[in-house]
C-alpha cells in the first residue's frame, strides 16, 4: 500500500481549535504534497473512506474537535484534519432584511428540501458536482409530500403498493435545481422497471422537518447565502410554520438536545425575492451533529 507522504504540519497538532469557517463553507487541501484521507472518523487511526489531492475542493459541514473537520466531498462525508485545509470561499454577503413574505418564499422554498432529508447522510449538495441518485430520490420524496396526485397504487411485484412514472423525476429536477439530469434507475428502497419506481407504503415515512431562517446575504446578482436551523422532526406541520421567526419555531417544535443547522444558497433569478417560482438551489449543507 502507498504511505501517506509526509505533509509540512506534523500530525502531533490534533488540538482543539475553532472552525475554519462556517458550515457550508468550501475549503481547499493544503499544506501537503500530494493528498490527505478522508476518515470515517475524527481519529487519525479511524478507517480511511478516500484520499483527498492537494488542491481538492471539500464543504465544511461541520466541526468535529480534536483538530478534525467534518467535510464533504463529492457525496461522501468524513473528517480531515484542520491542519491541511483553508477556506476557499465563504459564500459571504450584505445581509438583508426580508419582509414578512420573503421570509415565507425562502422558509417554505427550502422546506421543501428539509422535509425530504435532502443530502442526509451526505452532509453537502454542489450545483457543480451533480449527483443523479440524490436528485431522483428528491423527486421522489417530493411527490410524496407535495403531489400525491402523481402516485399510482395497486398490487405490484415484490410486494410494492405505490409507483412513481419516470417521467415526472426531471421536470421536478428541473424546476427546483436547474439543471437537466437522466433520472437514476436505482435509489435506495425502491425498485424500478419499464418506467416507474416502485416502492412499499405501510404506514407512510414521515417528514424530516421545516427550515426557519436565521439570516440572509446578498452574494450579488440574484444569489443569496441563507443560514437557517430546521425543527419539526418527523411532526405534522403545515406551511404556515414558514412565517415563524426562529423564537416562535423553538417554542412550537422544541428539539431534545440538538437543533440541526444548515446553508444554502439559492439563485432567484429574475424573480427576486419576492416571487420563489423562478429559485434554483446551488448549495446545500446540514450538520446533524452540530
Amino acid at each position: 500500500m502507498k504511505k501517506l507522504i509526509a505533509c509540512v504540519l506534523a500530525l502531533v497538532l490534533l488540538c482543539a481549535a475553532t472552525a475554519l469557517g462556517e458550515i457550508g463553507d468550501r475549503l481547499s487541501v493544503a499544506n501537503c504534497n500530494e493528498y490527505i484521507t478522508l476518515r470515517e472518523e475524527p481519529s487519525t487511526s479511524a478507517a480511511s473512506l478516500a484520499k483527498l489531492p492537494l488542491g481538492a475542493k471539500v464543504d465544511e459541514v461541520g466541526w468535529a474537535g480534536n483538530g478534525f473537520v467534518k467535510v464533504s466531498y463529492r457525496g461522501q462525508t468524513g473528517y480531515a484534519l484542520a491542519s491541511y485545509l483553508s477556506v476557499n470561499q465563504t459564500y459571504r454577503g450584505s445581509e438583508v432584511n426580508l419582509s414578512q413574505a420573503q421570509r415565507y418564499n425562502v422558509n417554505l422554498f427550502l422546506s421543501n428540501f428539509t422535509e425530504t432529508g435532502f443530502v442526509w447522510p451526505s452532509g453537502c449538495y454542489d450545483k457543480s458536482w451533480v449527483n443523479r441518485a440524490l436528485l431522483t430520490r428528491f423527486a421522489i420524496d417530493h411527490c410524496w409530500f407535495n403531489r400525491q396526485n402523481r402516485l399510482e397504487w395497486g398490487e405490484y411485484f415484490n410486494d410494492n403498493n405505490v409507483r412513481l412514472p419516470k417521467s415526472q423525476i426531471a421536470p421536478i429536477v428541473q424546476k427546483y435545481f436547474g439543471v437537466d439530469i437522466e433520472p437514476s434507475e436505482h435509489p435506495d428502497y425502491m425498485d424500478y422497471r419499464d418506467g416507474y419506481y416502485y416502492w412499499q407504503e405501510t404506514g407512510g415515512h414521515t417528514n424530516d422537518g421545516f427550515a426557519c431562517l436565521k439570516r440572509v446575504e446578498a452574494l450579488g446578482g440574484s444569489r443569496y447565502s441563507v443560514w437557517f436551523n430546521i425543527y419539526g422532526m418527523g411532526e405534522g406541520w403545515t406551511n404556515d410554520v414558514c412565517y415563524y421567526t426562529q423564537e416562535q419555531a423553538r417554542k412550537a417544535y422544541p428539539v431534545a438536545g440538538t437543533e440541526f443547522a444548515a446553508r444554502a444558497v439559492i439563485d432567484t433569478g429574475s424573480t427576486g425575492l419576492g416571487d420563489r417560482s423562478g429559485w434554483s438551489l446551488e448549495r446545500f449543507t446540514v450538520d446533524r451533529d452540530f
